[in-house]
């Protein structure tokens, strides 16, 4: 028996271990031969690797010849000598791992340039759908989340994109699923609830038009939103809540005033009428002078209880929001005049209400400062600022309007905090 046959004739693991690394060796270099075809940079390099994929598999079918005698006419019988058995074995140990070598190495340079191969992968790896078409809608290009979602919303997979997306615009999906609009684009949104927004822009590519359809995950933003709306609801049920029980409360003590000067004016009249009753039984008879001085000062007396003083207004609207647990803090002493006072209290009134209806103010300050020409009133808030550019509404402009009619001015600031500035000549409060 010769050399080459007794070297072949190893142990049947022995031989398994070599027949697996011979199929190894053949599949990494079929692996290398491929990569380095799809490979733009130079394709002329899967040449060899052809050749050398050739040679492994003459090779295997030398061992195969000489490991299972079965004869192949364009084979020679496997010559005798040692040299050539570990000269194949050699071979084998070289190429597993140089092949192994070109296929990383081929792979990263597929994955670092720019390809039709790297772009449709890029594109399948998007969590956006994307699809490009002509005009007609013929679809060009599109990745394999467009793809889900076409099968997801339609139930199958569109060669037309202008088709599916008239179908989007129309409303008509599978069951569970359901289309509406945000910021003006078509929503459609799946059964477990995750929104895709889809818009459709055209592009122009030198002289040709193409047809650009994304779909974007705003299944975040979506749900953000809609708690933003529910929220705005709540905050407005509550708005009207609180300008109920404000209204409510300012009627309350309107009443209690009113109560307080019945009382009072039944005093006043009672005392008089007291007096008067005690000298008629005393005197029996109507002295014209003592009516006369009883009824002196009486009809002024009670025009002065029904119209409070500017500190009685001021401290019922102090009393009236504390009661919602709002602090109103008066620095300064206000106007004495009437006039001005009763101003002055309703424009207390309206920045309170304002503060704490749109601006959810817990405090409310008014500083008050005597100058030589008026009043200068300033009534600042702890509460959230408005926007830049509010617009004045009903409470604004009416402030606006009484200050002006007595010759006064109103000014609106925004940041840092919102400031209301109200001057009030003097020489009106004369007048």
């Amino acid at each position: 028996m010769s050399r080459v046959t007794d070297f072949l004739a190893w142990s049947w693991q022995a031989r398994t271990l070599l027949v697996l690394l011979l199929a190894l060796c053949v599949l990494a270099q079929a692996m290398a031969m491929v990569l380095s075809f799809y490979s733009r940079k130079r394709r002329l390099r899967a040449l060899p690797e052809l050749l050398l994929l050739v040679l492994l598999l003459f090779c295997s079918l030398l061992y195969g010849q000489a490991l299972e005698s079965f004869a192949i006419g364009l084979l020679a019988p496997m010559p005798e000598g040692h040299a050539l058995a570990w000269a194949f074995l050699a071979a084998m140990l070289f190429s597993l791992p140089r092949s192994v070598y070109i296929c990383l190495r081929r792979y990263r340079e597929i994955r670092t340039s720019i390809s039709a191969l790297s772009i449709k992968s890029a594109m399948d790896s998007l969590r956006t759908g994307v699809l490009f078409s002509a005009p007609d809608g013929f679809i060009l290009l599109f990745n394999a989340q467009m793809q889900r979602l076409m099968t997801a919303f339609a139930g199958r997979v569109y060669r037309n994109g202008n088709d599916f997306y008239d179908l989007l615009a129309s409303g008509v999906l599978r069951p569970g699923c359901r289309k509406t609009e945000f910021e003006g684009r078509i929503v459609c949104l799946l059964p477990d609830d995750t929104a895709w927004q889809f818009s459709q822009t055209a592009l122009r590519i030198g002289k040709k038009r193409y047809i650009h359809l994304t779909a974007a995950d705003i299944t975040e933003r979506w749900e953000l939103t809609a708690r933003l709306q529910r929220q705005n609801g709540q905050l407005r049920q509550r708005n009207e809540k609180l300008k109920e029980t404000i209204d409510n409360l300012h009627m309350l003590c309107q009443e209690r005033e009113a109560q307080k000067a019945k009382m009072r004016a039944h005093d006043i009249l009672g005392q008089r009428m007291a007096l008067l009753l005690r000298t008629v039984r005393e005197s029996q008879a109507l002295d014209y002078g003592l009516l006369q001085a009883l009824s002196r000062g009486l009809m002024d007396e009670l025009k002065a209880i029904g119209e409070p003083s500017p500190r009685d207004v001021l401290e019922g609207l102090r009393q009236e929001f504390g009661f919602i647990g709002v602090e109103l803090r008066l620095e300064g002493p206000p106007p004495e005049d009437r006039a001005k006072g009763t101003l002055f209290a309703d424009i207390v009134r309206e920045s309170a209400t304002n503060a704490v209806r749109h601006g959810y103010a817990t405090r409310v300050l008014v500083q008050v400062e005597p100058t030589r020409a008026g009043f200068q009133i300033r009534v600042t808030d702890n509460g959230s600022p408005p926007p830049e550019g509010i617009a004045e509404g009903g409470g604004l402009s009416g402030m606006r309007k009484k200050a002006e009619a007595q010759g006064g001015t109103l000014r609106v600031k925004t940041r840092p905090r919102f400031t209301l500035e109200i001057f009030l000549p003097e020489e009106n409060a004369d007048a």
